[in-house]
């Protein structure tokens, strides 16, 4: 099996769909603790509940909760809305048994463009009564938006762009690339 060196690469190859770094982990890891003091900030004193949707956010979610100084707790949903195909195919929401009652809740979302599946899951976390509902999201591409939605923790606006690394797939692919690439349409 070969190693693959995903640390410095310019242009990304996915199933001969090529991507190109777009937003560096340096500039990452800069609005992730940007993010992050806000949040201690606004919660300072308070305990939060972090609701992390699976699978893209699992790397914002990781480095944003190591810099996260307050008393929490980390709970995990899934909800997709990709198939294979780089365009909203379908919708898919699971939620475990979390008491939700009385809490702080912060939805930890990876990337929001059309909003549809954040909207239905603050809708079912509402129904279960928590003391405030607010989201994070690392990126946000407002053009898209099909659902109103207010985000209070936004890393970093983007063009309607189709994106990879850092928690962001193509057809389940490229999520662990520590920088973020576009679409590459001029080498297509």
């Amino acid at each position: 099996m070969g190693y693959i060196d995903n640390t410095n690469k310019e242009i990304y190859e996915i199933r001969n769909v090529r991507f190109k770094k777009y937003i560096s982990k340096e500039i990452i890891n800069q609005e992730v603790q940007k993010i992050a003091n806000r949040i201690n900030n606004d919660y300072a004193g308070q305990k939060v509940l972090f609701i992390v949707v699976l699978k893209g956010s699992i790397f914002f979610a990781s480095d944003l909760l190591r810099k996260i100084e307050l008393d929490c707790e980390i709970e995990t949903v899934r909800a997709s809305s990709y198939g294979d195909e780089m365009i909203n195919s379908k919708l898919r929401l699971s939620i475990e048994n979390i008491n939700m009652f009385n809490k702080n809740i912060i939805i930890v979302e990876d990337i929001v463009d059309t909003g549809n599946t954040l909207s239905e899951l603050v809708k079912r976390i509402q129904s279960e009564k928590p003391k405030s509902v607010e989201i994070v999201t690392f990126l946000s591409k407002p053009e898209k938006r099909e659902k109103p939605l207010d985000i209070k923790y936004v890393g970093i606006e983007i063009a309607p762009y189709f994106v990879i690394g850092y928690g962001l797939d193509y057809a389940e692919q490229g999520r662990n690339l520590p920088d973020i690439y576009i679409l590459d349409e001029e080498r297509q």
